[in-house]
C-alpha cells in the first residue's frame, strides 16, 4: 500500500515538497493505485443503484460499473507485493511497519464508523454469527466484533483483513520469492490459475479433490486465493519483457476480454437472482458474486490487462505530482470514505435526477475530492500517521 522508499516527512505524516518525482517513485503504481482507489469509490457509489426493491429490476448500469471495476481489489494486492517482496528488513521490523502504517489506522478507523451517525437505522450486518439476533447493544456489539470480522459499520473494511493476512505471510514467502526462477513462478501461476475455474466448477461439483463434508482443504486449497495476485504481480513487474506499445496493446486486449466475459457473466447472475426469487421469493444475494469474484480467471484477465496497459506507459510529467500526492493518501481516503458515500448517496441520488450511472459518477468524484480534503487535513495534525497511515 506504499512505496517502497524513504520519503520525506508531511506535517504529522508525509511531505511531498521538494521530491524528485521521476527518479525516486514508481510512477505507473502511483497511477494504478490512485485508479484503483477511485474505482472502489465508484463501487461503492453504486449501492443505491443496483437494485430497485419496488420493481424488483437491476440497474443496468450500474450492473456495468460492476464488471467493470472489478480488478481495484486484485489491483491493491499486485503493488502490495511488488513494492514490498522480497522483504528489505528483517522481520520485526517488516511487521512493526505494517502495523503502524496498515492496522493501527484500521483499527481507529473501525472504532470511529462504530459511532458516526449514518443516513439509516445502525443494524448489525457483517457475517453471521450467534449473537447477531441478540438482545446485545449495537454499538457494543459493533465493537466486539472488530477483532473477529467486519459489521455493517465497517463493512468496507473486509478487505484490510485480507491484506493483513498477506501481509503475515510475506516474511515466510520472501526467502522464496526471492530465490525462485521465472519458471518456478510460472509453474505456481499455472496451477493457480487451474484454481481460478473452480468457481465454476462448483456449479455442477461442489466438492472438489478431496473436499467433503470433513475436509474443506481440497488438493490445490495450497495453491489458490489471493496468493496467487502476490506471486503475479511479482512475476509481471519483473519479467515483462514487452515494448510499451506491446504491452499497452496486450493490456487492453486482456482487459476487454476479461470485462466482455465478465459483464456478460454478471447478467446471467442476475438472472438467476430473479428466477430464484421469482420461484422461491427469496432474495439470494450471494448468487450475484459468482463471475464477479476476484478469484475467477476473468477478473484475473482484467486485472493483468491494466496492469499491462499503464505498466510501460509513458506519464507526463505535468500529472506526476498531482498523482502522487494523491497515491500518498490513497489508503487515508480509503478508510475514510464510506461514511462520505453513504451521506452522499443518500442526499443526492434522490435529486440529481440524471441517468443512473451519470449520478454514480458524480457521486464517486464528489466523496473522493471530500475524502481527499479531509485527509490532507487531518495530515496536518500531530502523530497523524496513526489515523491515515
Amino acid at each position: 500500500m506504499e512505496q517502497n522508499l524513504s520519503l520525506p516527512k508531511q506535517p504529522g505524516n508525509t511531505n511531498i515538497k521538494a521530491f524528485n518525482y521521476s527518479k525516486e517513485r514508481i510512477i505507473y503504481l502511483d497511477v494504478l493505485r490512485v485508479l484503483a482507489c477511485f474505482m472502489v469509490l465508484l463501487m461503492h457509489a453504486g449501492d443505491p443503484y443496483l437494485w430497485d426493491a419496488v420493481t424488483k429490476t437491476f440497474g443496468p448500469e450500474c450492473s456495468f460499473y460492476c464488471a467493470l471495476l472489478r480488478p481495484c481489489v486484485p489491483l491493491f494486492i499486485i503493488m502490495s507485493s511488488i513494492l514490498l517482496l522480497p522483504l528489505k528488513t528483517d522481520t520485526s521490523t517488516f511487521l512493526k511497519r505494517r502495523f503502524t502504517r496498515v492496522v493501527i489506522p484500521f483499527l481507529l478507523w473501525s472504532v470511529i464508523y462504530v459511532f458516526l451517525p449514518t443516513p439509516g437505522k445502525i443494524v448489525f450486518g457483517g457475517p453471521a454469527n450467534a449473537f447477531a439476533d441478540s438482545v446485545m447493544n449495537v454499538y457494543a456489539y459493533n465493537l466486539m466484533l472488530i477483532p473477529i470480522s467486519f459489521t455493517g459499520t465497517n463493512v468496507h473494511f473486509w478487505f484490510i483483513y485480507t491484506i493483513i493476512g498477506l501481509y503475515l505471510f510475506m516474511p515466510i514467502i520472501s526467502p522464496w520469492i526471492q530465490q525462485a526462477s521465472k519458471k518456478g513462478l510460472l509453474a505456481f501461476l499455472t496451477v493457480w490459475a487451474v484454481t481460478l475455474f473452480f468457481p465454476y466448477i462448483r456449479l455442477w461439483f461442489p466438492q472438489l479433490q478431496g473436499e467433503c463434508d470433513w475436509n474443506e482443504f481440497g488438493m490445490l486449497y495450497y495453491f489458490s486465493g489471493y496468493f496467487g495476485y502476490i506471486v503475479l504481480g511479482y512475476f509481471l513487474h519483473k519479467y515483462n519483457p514487452l515494448s510499451s506499445v506491446k504491452s499497452t496493446l496486450l493490456g487492453f486486449v486482456l482487459f476487454a476480454i476479461g470485462l466482455a466475459l465478465t459483464y456478460k457473466g454478471f447478467l446471467w447472475d442476475e438472472q438467476r437472482f430473479l428466477n430464484e426469487l421469482s420461484t422461491n421469493g427469496t432474495e439470494n444475494w450471494k448468487l450475484l458474486e459468482l463471475c464477479i469474484g476476484n478469484l475467477t480467471i476473468n477478473v484475473v484477465l482484467m486485472t493483468m490487462g491494466m496492469f499491462l496497459f499503464f505498466q510501460k506507459l509513458a506519464i507526463p510529467k505535468m500529472l506526476q505530482k498531482p498523482i502522487i500526492e494523491l497515491s500518498i493518501f490513497s489508503y487515508a481516503i480509503f478508510l475514510v470514505h464510506y461514511i462520505l458515500n453513504l451521506w452522499a448517496s443518500h442526499e443526492l441520488a434522490s435529486w440529481l435526477n440524471l441517468n443512473p450511472g451519470v449520478e454514480q459518477f458524480i457521486i464517486a468524484l464528489i466523496v473522493f475530492v471530500s475524502s481527499y480534503a479531509i485527509v490532507k487535513l487531518i495530515s496536518s495534525l500531530p502523530k497523524s500517521k496513526y489515523l491515515i497511515g
